[in-house]
Formats: structure tokens, sequence, C-alpha cells
């Protein structure tokens, strides 16, 4: 009996791992992956302000609880359990989207003379720092809740450098179990929560130029 040659056998290991590879890619029938990406959208405060503070402010980046320290929509779904929307993600981290918005919002107010950034300035007399403890759907409502510290680094002693710090929460119902409702949702608190802090932080300065 006559033996292949070895160029037939290379020939015949060649045809079939052509005809594999074919074979896998016919296969493949499963759509592409898409990861939808959301971020919080409102319109900002209009100019409050008479005459801006001869002042500077930096709004430093804030912190957030590690429950919601990703990207993921999170829903609270009971005491022990969270679940996440499957295919839909934040744009950016909560914490810098708060940051963001705040940021956005303290300095089209009108309120001081010139609103920094936490890489911008080291020379803003006034510090706002931020906690958010809250950034989730639960029980039909968008929830959004964010400690505020705002500090005088000008006080004499630590303590006196506190103007206030106080909690914010606010929230909106979702309509509908969707991304998209979970944005607008907490687009709504966010609004809400804004304009009530630069509320506080002028009447806060008004008190203290007051003195």
């Amino acid at each position: 009996m006559k033996r292949p040659s070895t160029r037939t056998a290379a020939f015949l290991l060649f045809s079939l791992l052509c005809l594999t590879l074919v074979a896998g890619c016919l296969g493949r029938t499963k759509p592409p992956f898409i990861m939808d990406q959301y971020t919080l959208d409102y319109a900002p405060p209009a100019d409050t302000a008479d005459k801006p503070l001869e002042e500077l402010i930096r709004v430093e980046r804030f912190a957030v609880a590690p429950a919601f320290n990703s990207t993921s929509m999170v829903i609270r779904k009971g005491q022990y359990r969270f679940d996440t929307y499957d295919y839909s993600r934040w744009r950016v981290n909560p914490a810098d989207m708060v940051t963001g918005f705040v940021l956005r919002d303290i300095t089209r107010a009108g309120i001081f003379k010139g609103t920094y950034s936490w890489y911008d300035s080291d020379l803003s007399r006034y510090i706002l720092e931020g906690y958010v403890d809250e950034f989730c759907e639960t029980e039909g409502k968008g929830l959004l809740s964010v400690r505020v510290t705002l500090v005088d680094t000008k006080a004499n002693n630590p303590v006196e450098q506190v103007v206030f710090q106080r909690q914010y929460t606010h929230s909106a119902p979702v309509g509908g179990n969707s991304p998209d409702a979970l944005a607008a949702a907490l687009s709504a608190a966010m609004k809400e929560l804004s304009g009530k802090l630069v509320t506080d932080i002028a009447a806060a300065l008004r008190k203290d130029v007051e003195k």
C-alpha cells in the first residue's frame, strides 16, 4: 500500500483547518454587544446674584459611597439586595457627575467672582466638599442624597472654618422600569438638590458679609 506523501498530508490538514474556521464564522449569529451610556441632563439655573462676592470658591471632587462607586446604573431591590441594568451604564462615575453639575450651577448662579474645580486653583477662600450617599433607583423613585460641607479657609480654627454641613436628599418618580426613566428621574432630583444648595450658599455668604 502506497503511503500519502508529506505534501498531500499537509494539504489535507490545511483544508481541514480552513473548513473549521469557515464553519466557526458562519455559526456566529449573535449580534455584537452594545452598551448604552447615560448622563444627567437638566437646564442650569439663571444668574441670581445682584453682584458677585469678591471671593473665590473651589469645588472639590465629591466622594461616593462604595455601593455606588462605579458606572453601573444601580437598582436597590431591598434592605440587602442591589441589581443593575445589564446593558446600560453611566457615562462617568456618579461622584464626577454630581461634582460637575454642582460646579456648573454655582458658576452660572454668579455668586462668586470666580469658581474653580479641584484641579484649577489652590487660592480660593471657600471650599465646597461633598459625599454622595445614595444614587440609585428605589421603590419607583430616582433617589439622590449628598452630604455637603462649605469651608471658609480664612477662619481661625478648623471648627470655625465650617460655614455649614448639610444633607440634601431629593427624589423624583421613575416613569417606567428603564435606564432612560432612571436618568430622567435622577436629573430632576439633581436639579432640585443643586438649586437648594446654591440658595443655601448664597444665604450663608450674605450672613457672613453682614457680620
